[in-house]
């Protein structure tokens, strides 16, 4: 009785760690594609530059061409598609099971008179970098995908991609 009683209870212990390390391996595998993801897209961002104002030597970003540019990127990357804003829903393969939001997007760019280096604040969002020119800065979250019950786990994510000057 005691080894059956030892046996079942090895059981459910093994039970109660594989589901927290699954859970631990869904956040930290949702973590790096966050970031991955992001990093990409605000590169792609990045790539949306004014060409008269870069003949003249200033790098202005086209706003509009760039935002399309970075949902393209995250909706390709993450396996999303876009809602309404800043939302995206994951499609029905993706491994994300909750929506996505881009909570910031910022441009800074030679459209006004900037000294570089200088060093970007962003309070909101605990984001502090050493900013050598213009760059495209973006933050995005969602709740970690769980595959057993267990308390939800947000993500955060920043990337800045920046032109050295």
């Amino acid at each position: 009785m005691a080894t059956t009683l030892r046996t079942i209870l090895f059981i459910l212990l093994f039970a109660f760690i594989t589901q927290i390390q699954f859970n631990l391996d869904a956040d930290k595998t949702a973590t790096r594609q966050l970031k991955n993801a992001l990093e990409l897209a605000v590169h792609d961002a990045a790539l949306a530059v004014n060409p008269e104002q870069l003949g003249n030597g200033r790098i202005v970003f086209d706003q509009d061409k760039a935002i399309d540019n970075l949902k393209s990127s995250l909706e390709k990357n993450l396996d999303i598609k876009s809602g309404s804003g800043f939302v995206y829903t994951p499609n029905k393969n993706s491994f994300y099971k909750n929506d996505i939001f881009l909570l910031h997007l910022e441009f800074i760019d030679d459209s006004y008179p900037r000294t570089y280096p200088f060093t970007y604040v962003n309070d909101q969002f605990k984001i502090m970098e050493t900013v050598d020119g213009p760059s495209v800065i973006a933050v995005i979250s969602t709740e970690s995908p769980r595959w057993f019950v267990g308390d939800s786990s947000f993500i955060r994510q920043a990337a800045v991609y920046e032109y050295k000057k």
